[in-house]
């Protein structure tokens, strides 16, 4: 049995514009007179939602799963914000903690940031967005990373140019700092970097981590990351258009869920095993980039139903060993939420 179909943008009450491509190509390749550091996220304050017990019963629930299976509560955070209604809960949800390739979402609203302002041609991002947000490739992420910023990975050759490079490279957290995004760090790469034959950070991307004990890493909120797709899918950020473009990028097919439900090769990225999208109904909307590390698993997604009337952002991140090798714990939390949001129109 086929399943439903689905609209490859998710039913809201916002409808966003067709992109005009012909605007988009006549865009010049680079301006050399543009300068990054001038540019701002034109979303400069964050939307007030308002708290919600009902919502706040939900995270109970799934703090008492997390205890009663014995999973380390003080290295877990979650968000739920309702769409629909402007209403959020969460629990350690201002809390900074690594968002592993969570990150790349930050790293795609940036780049669609330039491409707004005439800095790059679209099209030079097309295929490299493709393969950082729907394949999570590191590779495509450290190119963007180095066209945005102006900067390379490479070996350390004197504190004169390592400050420059390190200026530049801090762009991106100044562009969502300024817009409330406190205390937000981006600006480490994900690695491995296999076309780069960089297995691990080295050279400048390693000195900026600092002390190897206490390394610095990028760190994120929860609220931050759902703060982000609401931007996207109510087609603030940026533009509408290129809300709208992040959106599909973000979408996780009904093919592809049906896919990768049951594959396990720990080889090729799985945005759906072991995440939200295995245990939610196949006709659901699901936009959303996960995260994982041999110590940490993440996730942040937009889900909405088929008519809409339920449409939500759930986000979870867990930083510990014990979550990295759970692959139910987010299926089971995603499942629950559902239930809860559903029941709640």
């Amino acid at each position: 049995m086929m399943p439903p179909e689905i609209p490859n943008f998710p039913p809201t009450s916002i409808v966003l514009p067709v992109v005009n491509q012909a605007v988009l190509l006549s865009k010049p390749t680079f301006q050399t007179q543009s300068n990054n550091s001038d540019l701002t996220y034109n979303v400069s304050k964050p939307t007030i939602f308002k708290e919600s017990e009902k919502l706040q019963s939900t995270i109970n629930e799934i703090i008492k799963i997390l205890t009663s299976q014995r999973l380390p509560k003080n290295k877990f955070s979650i968000t739920i914000l309702d769409v629909n209604k402007r209403e959020i809960a969460g629990y350690q949800q201002k809390q900074p903690r690594f968002p592993a390739s969570v990150a790349k979402m930050f790293w795609m609203v940036y780049s669609y940031s330039q491409i707004n302002n005439g800095i790059w041609l679209e099209s030079k991002f097309d295929k490299l967005l493709i393969s950082m947000i729907k394949q999570s490739d590191n590779n495509a992420a450290s190119d963007i990373i180095d066209l945005v910023t102006h900067t390379q990975s490479t070996q350390n050759v004197g504190n004169i140019y390592y400050e420059n490079w390190l200026e530049k490279r801090n762009i991106m957290n100044k562009f969502f700092q300024q817009a409330g995004y406190e205390k937000i760090n981006i600006s480490q790469k994900t690695f491995p970097i296999t076309h780069k034959k960089m297995y691990e950070p080295q050279g400048f991307d390693l000195k900026m981590r600092g002390n190897p004990k206490y390394s610095i890493k990028n760190t994120i909120t929860t609220q931050q990351a759902a703060r982000l797709l609401y931007e996207i899918y109510t087609g603030q950020a940026i533009s509408p258009a290129y809300s709208k473009k992040m959106a599909n990028l973000l979408s996780i097919e009904p093919t592809t869920r049906i896919e990768k439900k049951d594959q396990q090769d720990s080889n090729d990225f799985n945005p759906v095993h072991g995440y939200f999208s295995e245990s939610l109904p196949i006709d659901v909307y699901v936009g959303a980039k996960g995260g994982w590390t041999s110590s940490s698993r993440q996730e942040a997604a937009y889900i909405a139903t088929k008519d809409g009337k339920t449409a939500y952002i759930l986000v979870v991140f867990a930083e510990d060993r014990a979550y990295a090798l759970d692959e139910k714990i987010f299926p089971k939390i995603a499942q629950l939420v559902f239930q809860r949001m559903t029941n709640r129109r």
